[in-house]
């Protein structure tokens, strides 16, 4: 029945959609399942698709089976069908197939799924509303391509778009020109369309920064963006609206022509579940499905949100909460396994609840979409991979043609990168400029967009563009614009040709997707005037009968004082002001000046997102501010019928903020009040003021005529909701605001709401069933000797080639995360540390060092695994644009032309723009020299008496001054005197010092290697020191030894063979008397040898010590300190070495040997469990165990305890506490002995203490109630003889005094017993004690978010 109901459809042209044939074939008996057949992935194997979409003439036709052959049997359709759902088709299930054919095709026609638009507004139509629906629907009906709905504000345009909508009954894209508009056009119209699906669909970006290159500077800006999961919900809202009903109303800002990805394969990868479906591979092949649809296995609460998923296996059981991007809350499914004859485990969805408000509730079947808009099948990314491999030499050879050859380097480098990632990862930064090649679509062809999704199926749909007049310029101007600043990128190498195609749509591509349209403007343009068919539709009278405001024009001079006076008056009415200046800058200084004089007033402006522009405007809406400030925003649209005043700053000022629309426009925001009145502060009329004045007044005699004649009084109109989108939307995007990050706290789900699944134990259980694995490599990664300074680190492969280049604040915290057990790290990251195999790093003086030195070691190397390639080399600087008539301090990412120098003065370079911001507000606290400019501008402030405070600025702190902020630019300033300094471009630089621990008879003469702003090399050699040599002379001639007769003859290569290994000046810490000139040999020499073939003449090799004055005696000093520090490492790192002659760490067996000797046991200790205490002010304080087996973490026998008995602060009392209820465990119930040593909770060799002295005597006090005591020579006690007793190892480890070296004390003992800092055995303890800390405090976070939100 089901062929011949889709060959009888097949036989007659026609326009189905995908919901109407899943209507049929859940009609069908016995095909209850099939749906399923184009839902269903596999990791490693897809099941055959039942759809498949082939698009020709925007029609989706049923393909192969169906149309291309009549099977000759239902057994035909059986043989077809996946494995796992061939089962439901019977031989009954033919007969009633047959039976119902013709039915099934009426039911098609006659029976259309598409519900219908239904206006549910509370008022009718009036004014000049009932004529201008009528003509428009008119037109619409008879085949009009375009009309135009011409309406001034306050006229009602959206509610007669509703009723037009709504009668001409096709999905709608109304297109706007900002996501304010969007959002406000959005509410008002759900509130007319209640009954139907009005969607949202604007850009997610809070904040973006496209990919650059300035031909100009040079300067190459990598793209930086962050995405608001609360809009990306909505854009998942509105094109699963589109795949599944017709009554839809989708807003839209221009981001709707960028590409969104095929809507085929999106519905492809979507998944249907209904309760009772066999999952026939079991949980594995369901999650396999999850990871296909792009969720994200978190199996952590911190990170749970939309496109994430969770899950909880047993042997019988598998329960899996996921959270669709779509939803509002997280459904759980439960999968469940059942024994049968034919199959010993069979696996079946047991139930599906969709959570909400109040918890879950039951529900038969679901559809599950991606979790990504952009879905590519597995097959198809080696298939893209090799077309960018293709297309990437192709490119590089045509750039060596050119002879651009540091453009083909830097292109095959990039390229290069990025695919590695791909094949590794699935992604790579900037993959979206690849986008042609993943969906394999031609050069030049346009992209998927949201147009797709509207008329998917060749579904007619209709457009209505609001605020023509600037959409359509916004329109045309999008591919311009993007096209531009990729050529750019193209041409100098940053990426492939392809790029281009990840684009917008052009205009006319757009256009050619578009059937019907309506043009809807107060101030249509000339574009929209060609294109209609017949006359704009007019609406001058509005049906409150509202007239045009009253303009005045009034004279610049006093206008601050004009418009607070005037803001008063009306705020004593309960009515608002918009005020309007020129730019953003303006604004936001008219605010403050505003609240400094008793007015409550807030700014809005294209700076603020999408959230901050709704709170602004609705707080103006509320009452809580009296006065909003605007520059271009307060115009088109805005429904804000409690403005009574229109002030426009600087009306005089002809341009595109104050051309006639604009002002027209923006006087409009007043036309909605019975009081309304604009004045425009001017000292002149310009042209457009002219047609401002002129047309306003012409319609205002028009409307009071109109009003005289039908006997109307004017009333200010209510306004729609003062709730945004996102309130209205709230019941089903209410859990938005737990996805938003503050600081580093998230909020998690309410565990009150979500039952049992979210309770210890499935977190405990689930987190020993993380997906990634750790590799025997990382365990045996040695960072124990990494220190606790500031410093850039390197993670390298076998090979020894970089991989990755970080920096950090503190070494060892920062190196030591990346392999702690369960440290959730991003996929790229997680396919370096298994590729990684050691960890080499430089100590820099600062962390401002440490950035430097990282951005240009990532820029010289490229590392493959580092995000930002920073391909410029300049470092900001803080500019005072001295030339300017009103002059500012701000920060500037380079120094511009040296034709410039007299208007711009700059100070700097420093390390980040941290700095910069830090120095410029100190500056603006002082001298507040915002607001007197804005005063000297607009205000009674004269133009002298600001450039005198200006110039007291510059000279007070940019000077030769002592003050506060001149020290602290000084300091700041510092970093440069390393990395961007002039004097260490090709500089070696030589420090000496003495190995500890080897009796002051060893020294090491270490080398650093600056060049071009890197550390390209580190040396050090060892050297025996003859008693008596311990003065600077000695020193000296050590080094020159070492030079002369080790390192410079050797020629040893860089870090980078790009790089001299010679240098062209050596500096050291003591003058080398006598020897200099045979060094300068040495080097000659030695460089003649390396490079014999090299005719050019040799640079001088100038030695020196630090110098006495000037800017070099800084950049001597830093350098030197540099060299030293390291050197100190280095002599540390030799004298762990000399211990048994090769490195010791906690890894290689032998800090066990040390520990068994220090503690006097009769074998190495095995078991080594530690146990800390994390409270935050007494809350919910947190014990945690973690345990050591042979030296290695074993985080499956990590425990967490919750503290029960304890109140407030107590970190005795809570240990006692932690160690009596572990404790209770390792004996056997009743008489017996101790537990089995493979049982959980068996007795440990060592027990280590978080803590002093102190900690470790409760401790102990513990664990003798227990009848666990001391070892053995530190502390006796009777044992009895009793099965229940032992002796253990009990210490403790705790800073010392300085925080720069750890003390290790046993009880009874009030001095440390370790004599070395950093002995194997200390290493060991202290990781032991660094993991307990660690996981002690994450236990405490979870538990204290979860209390909480209960």
């Amino acid at each position: 029945m089901l062929y011949n109901s889709l060959l009888s459809i097949s036989d007659h042209p026609f326009q189905t959609s995908l919901h109407q044939i899943q209507q049929l074939l859940f009609r069908c008996p016995g095909n209850e399942q099939i749906v399923h057949l184009n839902s269903r992935r596999r990791k490693h194997r897809r099941s055959p698709p039942l759809f498949q979409k082939i698009h020709s003439r925007r029609k989706m036709i049923l393909g192969g089976v169906c149309f291309m052959l009549r099977p000759r049997s239902a057994t035909a359709l059986s043989s077809r069908l996946p494995r796992r759902l061939a089962a439901s088709s019977s031989s009954s299930t033919t007969s009633q197939l047959s039976s119902s054919s013709l039915a099934s095709l009426e039911m098609i026609e006659k029976d259309s799924p598409r519900q219908s638009f239904q206006v549910t507004a509370p008022y009718e139509p009036m004014g000049d509303q009932p004529q201008a629906i009528e003509q428009l629907v008119k037109q619409l009906d008879e085949g009009d391509r375009f009309s135009i709905l011409k309406g001034i504000t306050g006229t009602g345009k959206t509610f007669v778009m509703s009723h037009c909508i709504a009668k001409h009954g096709k999905p709608t894209l109304i297109l706007c020109h900002n996501k304010t508009l969007a959002a406000q056009l959005a509410r008002e119209l759900r509130s007319f369309l209640g009954g139907n699906a009005v969607e949202l669909f604007v850009s997610f970006y809070n904040h973006y920064i496209p990919e650059s290159y300035n031909e100009a500077s040079g300067r190459y800006v990598a793209k930086k963006s962050s995405i608001n999961q609360e809009i990306d919900a909505m854009r998942h809202r509105a094109t699963r609206a589109l795949l599944m009903r017709q009554d839809v109303v989708v807003v839209a800002s221009v981001s709707c022509i960028y590409g969104l990805g095929l809507p085929t394969e999106y519905l492809d990868a979507s998944m249907n579940l209904n309760v009772g479906d066999v999952v026939e591979e079991g949980p594995e092949d369901f999650l396999s499905q999850l990871d296909a649809m792009l969720y994200v296995n978190e199996q952590t609460d911190d990170e749970f949100g939309r496109g994430t998923y969770q899950y909880n296996q047993t042997l019988a059981e598998c329960d899996i909460i996921v959270w669709p991007p779509n939803e509002s809350f997280p459904m759980k499914i439960k999968l469940r396994s059942e024994m049968t004859s034919s199959s010993p485990s069979l696996w079946k969805v047991k139930y599906i609840q969709q959570g909400h408000s109040m918890g879950h509730s039951d529900i038969d079947s679901t559809c599950l979409f991606p979790a990504k808009h952009h879905v590519m099948p597995e097959e198809r990314l080696e298939a893209a991979c090799l077309d960018i491999e293709q297309e990437l030499r192709e490119r590089v050879k045509e750039l060596m043609s050119q002879r651009k050859f540091e453009e083909a380097n830097r292109l095959q480098q990039r390229v290069s990168n990025d695919l590695l990632l791909l094949r590794e990862t699935g992604f790579c930064p900037g993959g979206e400029n690849y986008s042609r090649h993943f969906a394999q679509r031609a050069a030049g062809e346009p992209p998927n967009t949201l147009m797709d999704y509207l008329g998917l199926d060749g579904r007619e749909w209709l457009l209505v563009v609001d605020e023509s007049h600037v959409t359509l310029p916004q329109l045309r101007a999008m591919y311009a614009g993007d096209r531009a600043r990729k050529q750019r990128l193209v041409k100098h190498g940053y990426r492939l040709p392809s790029a281009l195609d990840n684009r917008p749509l052009r205009d006319d591509e757009f256009w050619q997707t578009i059937q019907k349209g309506v043009f809807v403007s107060a101030t249509p343009a000339k574009q929209e005037m060609e294109w209609a068919e017949r006359k704009p539709i007019d609406m001058v009278i509005r049906p409150t009968f509202v007239c045009d405001p009253v303009i005045e024009v009034r004279p610049i001079e006093g206008q601050l004082k004009d418009l607070v006076e005037e803001i008063q008056s009306r705020a004593k009415r309960q009515e608002r002001t918009l005020a309007v200046a020129l730019t953003k800058r303006d604004a936001e200084d008219l605010s403050d000046y505003l609240n400094e004089h008793s007015i409550s007033s807030a700014f809005i402006h294209s700076g603020l997102n999408i959230h901050e522009r709704a709170d602004a405007l609705k707080a103006l809406q509320n009452g809580k501010v009296d006065c909003l400030v605007g520059v271009n925003l307060l115009r088109e649209g805005l429904d804000l019928p409690q403005v009574s005043l229109v002030a426009i700053l600087n009306a005089d000022s002809e341009g595109f903020l104050r051309s006639e629309t604009a002002l027209l426009q923006t006087v409009g925001r007043a036309a909605r009040n019975a009081q309304g009145k604009a004045i425009f502060y001017a000292n002149r009329i310009t042209a457009s003021m002219n047609k401002c004045l002129v047309g306003t007044k012409e319609r205002r005699e028009k409307q009071l005529l109109y009003n005289l004649e039908n006997g109307c009084s004017m009333k200010s109109a209510k306004g729609s909701s003062v709730l945004s989108i996102f309130d209205l939307l709230k019941d089903q995007i209410a859990a938005e605001q737990p996805l938003q990050v503050v600081g580093r706290e998230h909020r998690t789900l309410d565990v009150k709401k979500y039952g049992d699944v979210l309770d210890d134990e499935f977190r405990v259980r689930s987190d020993v069933m993380v997906q990634v694995p750790e590799g025997e490599a990382r365990d045996l990664i040695n960072t124990d000797h990494v220190p606790s300074s500031p410093g850039v680190y390197f993670w390298k492969d076998e090979n020894g080639e970089i991989l990755y280049i970080g920096k950090a604040k503190r070494l060892r915290t920062r190196v030591k995360s990346y392999l702690r057990p369960k440290s959730r790290h991003s996929a790229r990251i997680e396919v370096m540390l298994d590729k990684a195999r050691r960890i080499d790093f430089v100590l820099t003086g600062s962390e401002r060092d440490a950035l430097l030195l990282e951005s240009n070691l990532i820029k010289h190397h490229q590392p493959p695994y580092n995000i930002l390639l920073k391909d410029d080399t300049s470092y900001p600087y803080i500019c005072a644009s001295v030339g300017d008539q009103y002059p500012r301090f701000f920060a500037t990412p380079q120094r511009q032309d040296r034709l410039a120098s007299s208007k711009y003065r700059y100070f700097g370079p420093y390390p980040h723009y941290n700095e910069c911001n830090q120095i410029l507000e100190a500056i603006e606290s002082q001298y507040d020299l915002r607001a007197k400019s804005f005063m000297a501008r607009h205000g009674d402030m004269t133009h002298e008496d600001y450039l005198e405070i200006f110039d007291a600025a510059i000279n007070e702190n940019f000077g030769s001054s002592s003050s506060k902020l001149n020290r602290l630019r000084s300091k700041f300033e510092e970093a440069g005197h390393l990395f961007d300094s002039e004097y260490n471009v090709c500089r070696d630089v030589v420090s000496f010092t003495k190995i500890p621990d080897q009796n002051e008879s060893t020294g090491l003469v270490h080398i650093v290697q600056l060049r071009e702003g890197l550390v390209a090399g580190q040396f050090s050699y060892e050297c025996k020191i003859p008693s008596g040599m311990s003065n600077e002379e000695d020193h000296a001639a050590v080094i020159a030894h070492v030079l002369e007769r080790q390192h410079y003859p050797s020629g040893e290569e860089t870090l980078d063979a790009r790089l001299s290994f010679f240098p062209t000046e050596i500096l050291v810490p003591h003058p080398i008397v006598g020897s200099a000139t045979r060094l300068k040999q040495v080097i000659q020499a030695a460089q003649t040898k390396a490079s014999p073939s090299s005719t050019g003449k040799q640079e001088r090799v100038a030695i020196r010590t630090v110098a006495k004055r000037g800017v070099r005696k800084k950049s001597d000093e830093v350098a030197l300190n540099l060299c030293v520090e390291n050197a100190g490492q280095a002599a540390y790192d030799k004298a762990l070495e000399s211990i048994q002659g090769s490195v010791k760490s906690s890894v290689d067996g032998t800090a066990l040997k040390e520990l068994q000797k220090l503690f006097n046991l009769d074998k190495k200790p095995s078991r080594i469990e530690c146990y800390d205490i994390s409270h935050n002010h007494g809350d919910f304080p947190v014990g945690s165990r973690v345990v050591f087996i042979d030296g290695k973490k074993e985080p499956s026998l990590y425990r967490k305890f919750n503290i029960k008995s304890v109140d407030g602060v107590d970190d005795y009392a809570s240990l006692q506490e932690v160690l009596s209820r572990r404790f209770q465990r390792a004996w056997v119930n009743g008489a017996g002995g101790a537990v089995a040593e493979n049982d959980p909770w068996s007795l440990p060799d060592i027990i280590l203490i978080d803590g002093g002295p102190g900690q470790l005597n409760s401790a102990v006090d513990a664990l003798v109630s227990q009848r666990i005591f001391p070892a053995d020579g530190f502390y006796n006690l009777p044992t009895k003889g009793s099965k229940r007793s032992a002796t253990v190892v009990v210490c403790s480890l705790a800073k010392g005094v300085n925080r720069k070296k750890d003390d290790l004390y046993v009880y009874g003992s009030n001095e440390p017993i370790n004599t070395s800092t950093d002995s194997p055995a200390l290493l060991l303890l202290r990781s032991l004690r660094d993991e307990s800390h660690r996981f002690a405090l994450n236990a405490h976070r979870s538990r204290r978010s979860i209390r909480k939100s209960t």
